[in-house]
């Protein structure tokens, strides 16, 4: 079994190792999941693979800085074409902002699962209005604590684009809540301040659009190289999010197929096989884990230790019967129609069970809150299920495949993560001492540019003041 880790997720840790300034320290909740992905794809996969696309000047560090991982040329794998699949897909997408929330499906979608609510308004500035982007929630809440967090974990998709050389497009239409575009000139119907003068757009709407373009870029770029290599993808949280509206579309799955994984996973004591389609053309195990990047933190006080006490647990027993429990759900899904794999996996359901019940017993952290725990929730997606996946290139068998790849002649479905970054920020946010810990070697680039987060109290959204008014 593989893990395909991106380089978004790998620069997260390093930040949270203190080798790699942040621009806010808002990304941090976000980077430890980050890195708890990486943790756990140590921990449950055969091998971690990853697309060698960094920035050239820093590529050789990090190959040896993460040495672990097999690195894929991206033109020895065809990757590169995929590449250009991606952001033939990606550049379809025509962000929209209308009365003040994103109106296109994608980004709609992605700011659903994410359970936030981000909203646009008129914010006096130099007594011209300007269209500001807010959460919508009373300051200091929560849920506006929320917002910050995962606002900067979209700016950051910016960096990633110039990790690797790429520019992503900014380019937003903007409609009033009566359906009138927003051009040069146009004045805000009712507002309370002057004669509703408007300058357009803040930066910062724009800097956000062309974060959520290419994180959208990203994430249909490593669902289809997943699909091509035969690998689990375990993407920087954000991404995993919009990835699995991207799955659902394709697939053609209801627009609800998501938030039903992610709901009832959630909400269910149960951890056994399930099968969340109808017709059986994709089914689902979850496991309930402990926080391991947590666990390792408050064992070496050290969260630079992490990827070295992983690579060191992975050789427990505990882990390597897992991997080959895993292993043997996947095989049985490759090898077998799905009735049949259901009937087999049906049977390995209890000791799946009981292989994670023991891992919590032994890796737990216990709080105040009892043992936080996360859920990896895998869902397999037969081939009947994924004809709506973009043509791949076919794989170039006169390059010589590396010794671990299983028989990539063999068709199969595609495996997902699906994981509720709401719940798993929530976790982070219990951990008490071991989150100081995860995050106590963070550096802020003080010369950085960043996003200060604004809110916009629910109660008074639609409301005109001489201070705002709505789109």
């Amino acid at each position: 079994t593989y893990a395909l880790i991106d380089n978004a997720t790998l620069t997260a840790a390093q930040r949270l190792f203190g080798e790699v300034k942040t621009k806010s320290r808002d990304s941090i909740d976000t980077d430890i999941i980050a890195l708890e992905n990486l943790i756990q794809a140590i921990l449950f996969y055969d091998d971690v693979i990853a697309i060698d696309n960094y920035i050239a000047e820093y590529r050789d560090e990090r190959i040896q800085k993460f040495s672990f991982i097999r690195f894929l040329p991206e033109s020895d794998f065809h990757l590169d074409d995929i590449g250009e699949r991606a952001a033939e897909i990606s550049d379809q997408i025509q962000p929209q902002i209308r009365g003040g929330e994103f109106e296109n499906e994608d980004f709609k979608a992605l700011i659903d699962l994410l359970k936030t609510h981000i909203i646009c308004t008129w914010d006096i500035s130099s007594s011209v209005y300007f269209l500001t982007l807010k959460g919508l929630a009373r300051e200091g809440s929560v849920d506006f604590e929320k917002y910050g967090k995962l606002a900067a974990g979209i700016f950051s998709e910016l960096s990633d684009a110039d990790e690797i050389g790429k520019k992503s497009s900014s380019k937003v239409q903007l409609v009033d809540r009566y359906g009138n575009p927003i051009r040069k000139g146009y004045k805000v119907p009712g507002a309370k301040w002057g004669d509703g003068t408007t300058g357009g757009a803040t930066g910062a709407i724009y800097a956000f659009v062309a974060a959520l373009v290419w994180l959208a870029n990203r994430s249909i770029f490593y669902s289809l190289s997943a699909k091509y290599l035969q690998a689990d993808s375990f993407l920087y949280p954000i991404r995993q999010a919009y990835q699995q509206h991207y799955i659902t579309q394709t697939c053609g799955y209801d627009h609800n197929f998501p938030k039903h994984i992610v709901d009832h996973f959630s909400k269910s004591l149960s951890r056994d096989l399930v099968d969340i389609h109808k017709g059986g053309l994709a089914t689902s195990v979850a496991l309930d884990l402990p926080v391991f990047s947590a666990w390792i933190a408050k064992e070496t006080g050290n969260v630079s230790k992490s990827i070295e006490v992983a690579l060191e647990l992975r050789d427990s027993p505990e882990f390597v019967e897992a991997r080959d429990q895993l292993r043997s759900v996947r095989n049985a899904f490759d090898e077998d129609d799905l009735k049949t794999a259901n009937q087999k996996i049906s049977k390995m359901a209890q000791e799946i069970e009981a292989a994670s019940s023991n891992i919590r017993i032994k890796y737990g952290l216990k709080t105040q809150q009892a043992v936080p725990v996360t859920r990896l929730i895998q869902v397999y997606n037969s081939v009947a299920a994924i004809k709506g996946f973009p043509a791949l290139p076919e794989f170039d068998f006169r390059i010589p495949i590396p010794d671990f790849f299983r028989n990539l002649r063999n068709p199969s479905g595609f495996s997902s993560i699906y994981r509720n970054i709401s719940d798993d920020l929530s976790t982070v946010w219990a951990l008490g001492e071991a989150r100081d810990i995860l995050g106590a070697n963070v550096v802020k680039d003080d010369s950085a540019a960043s996003y200060n987060p604004k809110s916009e109290a629910p109660e008074y959204r639609n409301a005109h003041s001489s201070f705002k008014s709505p789109m």
